[in-house]
């Protein structure tokens, strides 16, 4: 079964034309996905959120040639490469001394776990800040479930986890997302 969007190709016409460094073809996978990507970084804190997108995206078309799937596997190769250049950026900010902190200019476009079940606003610093306050892998797995819109499957191949190591990460995630609303607003989730 091939994944269309409304005003695009199916992936697998694409897949093809792309590995040959077809132009067109390479505009409508970063069309398709490069939002989501986006999302990804900047909810984790990406220090160059741009940089980071454009980083995942040579990693991935130069590896095409590689790759074999559908585009649920392409949306989870491009959610892994994106994992570990976050991961080489925090390598990264640990050996210098931080500048600036990160500031949430742009809005989430794709529900969070806030609206989800708290009914708050994701637009706000304060929200992703909650996020961020998160330990790695749970922030990573509300990251990828909520903000990404991945299945649970996707995310345990992408954190190299167990499908239930996934739901309990997010539950325990949701957990202390719910009791750090509550304590901030003074009113029960």
């Amino acid at each position: 079964m091939s994944v269309q969007v409304a005003s695009g190709r199916p992936f697998d016409e694409l897949l093809d034309p792309a590995r040959r460094g077809d132009g067109p073809a390479l505009a409508e996978l970063w069309r398709r996905h490069a939002p989501a990507v986006a999302r990804f970084v900047r909810g984790a804190g990406a220090e160059d959120p741009d940089a980071v997108v454009s980083d995942v995206f040579l990693g991935a078309f130069g590896g095409l040639a590689r790759f074999h799937g559908d585009e649920g596997g392409f949306r989870a190769l491009l959610f892994t490469i994106a994992r570990r250049r976050l991961a080489d950026e925090a390598r990264r900010r640990a050996r210098r001394v931080p500048t600036t902190d990160w500031q949430a200019t742009d809005r989430l476009t794709a529900p969070s776990v806030e609206t989800e079940l708290f009914g708050t606003s994701t637009d706000t610093p304060e929200v992703l800040e909650l996020v961020r306050g998160l330990p790695p892998d749970q922030r990573d797995v509300v990251l990828l479930r909520l903000v990404a819109d991945l299945p649970i499957a996707t995310v345990a191949a992408i954190l190299g986890k167990r499908p239930g190591a996934v739901k309990s990460l997010q539950r325990r995630a949701l957990d202390a997302l719910r009791r750090q609303l509550t304590t901030t607003s003074g009113s029960p989730a």
